[in-house]
């Protein structure tokens, strides 16, 4: 970090805590800071967009919101959380997704515990809200493989880094293509030891999360010319609609085509469906159908999404 970023922290800091802890009012903090008011406003809000302010509202009920309630009693889920959305940029929504689903894993990460991450920008946007805590034994695992093409970084091995060091865990990786060209070549990558260790460590995980994307033209592993446009239309038409760790799914939670599963590097979603705690973090109005189609799989039990889906799931848009 630069000598003026370390500046620019510390400047933060002591505005927040003159605030939150010391209850100054915006007037005081500038005058003591000698700034004016409407920059004393600017240091505070990013105190909280960067994760050194975290403001927790705890309900006495612990029911949450109505939504979440609902979302919770119509798909059986264990965990919902709702975050508002109102057309905003998509890095706002990633943002605040991102967040949430922090403040989810804090919840259930412990001594001993096994973590497995997926890859994409929402989960980047969350390792921007940790904050440091140390976790006995603790292990993160990738799982599943990433992308390889340059200008469409998925981050996968940056995200389970930054996830390890920030609880002291171990991160094991799996730098390699989330789909191969056959299953020989498939067979032939999961002999090696080490990636056979780290796939049954994403077996073995107590928690997972990871996001769900919408199987389409602009999709990842479409850009990432994993896929002809021949053969984009030949999944569409058999009713891809969605993907989760990789591996494609039609709306009703079946999986899309066994051979391309085949030839899938990653956890299996009947694995992820087996966990204590499967956390999909996914929102924009583009992901409503995929969801929905994650949910009629029953792979996941957690769910952190936004309002405008929340209600289209519930059949109130």
């Amino acid at each position: 970090m630069s000598q003026t970023s370390q500046a620019r922290e510390l400047h933060v800091l002591e505005a927040a805590r003159l605030y939150y802890e010391h209850h100054l009012n915006q007037s005081q903090i500038a005058a003591k800071l000698e700034i004016s008011r409407p920059g004393v406003s600017r240091l505070l809000q990013e105190a909280r967009d960067t994760g050194i302010v975290r403001i927790r509202i705890v309900d006495p009920r612990a029911t949450g919101t109505r939504l979440e309630a609902n979302l919770k009693a119509s798909f059986g889920l264990k965990h919902v959380i709702v975050v508002p959305f109102d057309g905003e940029s998509g890095a706002v929504l990633k943002s605040r997704l991102g967040f949430a689903l922090i403040q989810l894993l804090d919840e259930f990460l412990a001594e001993n515990v096994t973590l497995g991450v997926s890859w994409g920008t929402t989960m980047q946007a969350a390792t921007k809200h940790l904050t440091y805590r140390h976790i006995k034994d603790m292990t993160v695992v990738q799982l599943n493989g990433g992308v390889s093409k340059a200008e469409l970084d998925t981050h996968a091995s940056e995200i389970a880094g930054k996830i390890g060091e920030n609880y002291d865990a171990i991160p094991y990786l799996l730098p390699l293509p989330a789909i191969v060209d056959s299953p020989a070549v498939k067979t032939a990558i999961l002999s090696d030891r080490h990636i056979a260790k780290t796939l049954n460590l994403a077996r073995e995980a107590d928690v997972a999360a990871f996001t769900i994307g919408a199987f389409g033209e602009n999709s990842v592993l479409v850009r990432a010319d994993y896929f002809e446009p021949a053969e984009v239309q030949a999944l569409i038409d058999q009713g891809a609609v969605a993907d989760i760790c990789s591996r494609l799914i039609r709306a009703d939670g079946s999986i899309c085509s066994e051979e391309l599963n085949q030839r899938t590097i990653g956890i299996e979603l009947d694995e992820l469906k087996a966990k204590p705690f499967s956390i999909a973090v996914a929102g924009g109005p583009e992901k409503a159908l995929a969801i929905r189609a994650g949910l009629a799989g029953k792979y996941f039990n957690s769910l952190v999404t936004d309002e405008q889906v929340a209600k289209t799931l519930l059949g109130e848009d």
